[in-house]
């Protein structure tokens, strides 16, 4: 008997089955693990994201049976609105004990295969608005709980195969060693790795719970599936393979759009990364900006005229804590980026430029730093000499991220035709011709290249120029005051998700006779790091508000003040996080080494953090441009 998986592809014991192409788009691909992983990553954060049989038990019946099934269901529509492009239903338990009142005969405990199609569908027609769903069936000949049940043929296996837009409830009888049937349980399957079974059951839903599928001859029934818990688990029971139900969304002649708000976006950002881990491209700002143009990642925060939403900062803000809290690299993809000075322009070929980024298929690099200019741009040597009809720009740039994966490239020079004051900056196409791209190895933010550019006399034509000549320092300042900000934001979602592993890892690693959380100095170090997580995370809702009013200048002490202060918080947070860890935070086992260097790379780039504490004072006193002049200006 050949069992029909899906051999690596994610499983469901609640799993969802092909869609139209269509359907498959509005659903970001509708993968259920995806959609499973971010439910259990809401429930650590303490989201009320599934509702637990023993949530429900009380309420049962005296001499019924469990509420896994109830359990069960509530969690598979928890999935489908993420698969869907919905969050979650903010108060589940609310929506199960309503579906109680409607259906009483739930209370009994022993729920039936068309009494739980009747209590998805009712859930579906209030929570799953815009969406058609559609339940099959299929059961083991063997059925002492299915008795109307279309049944499996007795010489094959049930459809355990997953496809994007599919869901599968399965159910699997449960038989004391002395014979006695107590009843048939409810789970969710999570994904499939050859015979073994990896499910999110209703009693505990963080915990892993696995099977490895066994079929047997029994002779009279013919072959019946089994599943084998693992040996450390001490199972006296035996379970076998009851009931598959195969969930099918189809949309309805509603059209459901894109996410508009910011905790639709958080559950649209989580399936893409969940989605684009398993494929190994997690670290791929080209990957994440296709694949996420499809709910409009990208021109989040671009004019609406441009292809965008147009966003403020405060908004955007959220966006980037979230999107840092799956990968630092995930800086890279949230919105416009570094295309944001072109905005300056009104030419159409440069406006292209910016509605290409927006539908995800154009990436901006920037380049400022050259061998011998870092914090200090203004001593940078790259010229732009004037011609008839354009400029010739030369120089070289160095220590630049992004310029491998670029679809285009900004170049800061000096003002052409030797004027004094300001840069001047332009935009190429990354592919120009006398552009010399090369790179280095870099210690962390490995989902961009790090490295350099040359060019000689290559030519630009008067539209490429942003700005006017020598008002390309005032575009430097102005985006990178936002973009700063950003940068912080999405560090702090890195250190944040990395102190909740850290937590969990308190409670579940034993050493020296018990769990290591008993170790005050552990609940120190995570008290002390979350305390300062959130006094950064208020200081940046800060800035980013008096940059929705338009006070950037106000704001810069405060931005500066975070990306020296901010980043550092983050690492220590990390840092803490890893030690806690031990040998095996070290390890790739975990992502805590990876999430320490990418911060190391932010405590340099976008302003290292003895320059950003320094502008600090700068701008804070009345004798800080004193204070500045005497650290940086040269004497006479």
């Amino acid at each position: 008997m050949r069992l029909k998986l899906c051999g690596g592809v994610g499983l469901l014991l609640i799993a969802l089955a092909c869609l139209p192409a269509n359907a498959q788009t509005d659903l970001g691909g509708g993968n259920s693990e995806a959609a499973l992983l971010s439910l259990q990553d809401r429930q650590r954060r303490g989201d009320d994201a599934f509702v637990l049989q023993s949530d429900l038990n009380a309420v049962i019946r005296q001499g019924g049976g469990g509420a896994c099934a109830s359990a069960a269901a509530i969690d598979a529509v928890q999935a489908l609105r993420l698969m869907a492009g919905l969050e979650p239903i903010e108060n589940p338990h609310r929506a199960a004990l309503e579906a109680f009142a409607v259906q009483d005969e739930l209370l009994n405990g022993r729920v039936t295969n068309e009494q739980l199609i009747r209590l998805l569908q009712g859930y579906a027609k209030k929570h799953l608005r815009g969406w058609e769903l559609r339940v099959e069936v299929a059961s083991t000949p063997h059925r002492p709980f299915s008795p109307q049940a279309e049944p499996w043929a007795t010489d094959e296996a049930p459809d355990l195969t997953l496809e994007p837009g599919t869901l599968k409830i399965v159910t699997y009888n449960v038989t004391t060693s002395e014979g006695e049937l107590l009843g048939r349980h409810f789970v969710l399957l999570k994904s499939v790795d050859g015979d073994t079974l990896y499910a999110v059951d209703p009693q505990s839903p963080l915990r892993s719970t696995s099977f490895t599928l066994e079929p047997r001859d029994t002779g009279k029934w013919g072959n019946r599936i089994f599943l084998i818990p693992p040996a450390k688990a001490n199972a006296t029971s035996t379970n076998e393979l009851d009931t598959v139900f195969t969930l099918l969304m189809r949309k309805s002649e509603a059209t459901v759009g894109a996410p508009a708000t910011l905790e639709q976006f958080r559950a649209s950002i989580d399936r893409t990364a969940y989605a684009l881990r398993e494929e190994g491209n997690l670290r791929s700002p080209r990957e994440w900006r296709k694949r996420s143009a499809a709910f409009g990642l990208p021109g989040l925060d671009l004019p609406e005229e441009l292809g965008g939403s147009a966003w403020p900062p405060s908004k955007m803000l959220e966006v980037f804590i979230h999107a840092g809290r799956h990968n630092l690299n995930s800086r890279d993809v949230v919105g416009g980026a570094h295309v944001r000075p072109l905005l300056v322009s009104q030419d159409e070929r440069v406006r292209g430029i910016v509605k290409q980024v927006a539908r995800g298929e154009g990436y901006m690099a920037i380049t400022m730093t050259e061998p011998h200019a870092g914090s200090d741009y203004y001593a940078i040597k790259s010229t732009a000499r004037q011609v008839d009809g354009g400029y010739l720009l030369s120089g070289e740039k160095r220590y630049v991220a992004r310029l491998e994966q670029a679809t285009h490239v900004i170049i800061f020079t000096q003002p052409a035709n030797g004027l004094k004051k300001g840069l001047s900056a332009f935009v190429l196409p990354i592919d120009a011709p006398g552009l010399e791209r090369y790179s280095f190895e870099a210690h962390g933010l490995k989902g961009n290249s790090f490295g350099g550019l040359r060019f000689k006399d290559i030519r630009v034509e008067n539209w490429q120029m942003l700005g006017g000549n020598g008002e390309g320092s005032r575009l430097f300042i102005e985006h990178f005051r936002c973009w700063r900000l950003m940068q912080v934001a999405a560090a702090l979602g890195t250190a944040e998700q990395a102190l909740e592993q850290m937590a969990e890892r308190l409670t579940t690693r034993e050493a020296y006779g018990g769990p290591i959380g008993r170790f005050t100095h552990l609940q120190q170090q995570l008290g002390q790091r979350t305390t300062e997580l959130r006094m950064a995370k208020a200081l940046a809702r800060e800035a980013a508000e008096m940059l929705d009013r338009g006070d950037g200048e106000a704001a810069d002490p405060l931005i500066n003040g975070l990306k020296a202060e901010g980043v550092e918080i983050a690492l220590a947070a990390v840092d803490a996080a890893t030690r806690a860890f031990g040998a095996e935070g070290y390890s790739g086992n975990v992502d805590l080494g990876e999430r320490l260097q990418d911060l190391n790379g932010l405590r340099i780039a976008d302003g290292t953090t003895d320059v950003m504490r320094m502008d600090v004072v700068r701008r804070s006193y009345q004798n800080g441009k004193e204070l500045w002049d005497l650290a940086v200006k040269r004497k006479p």
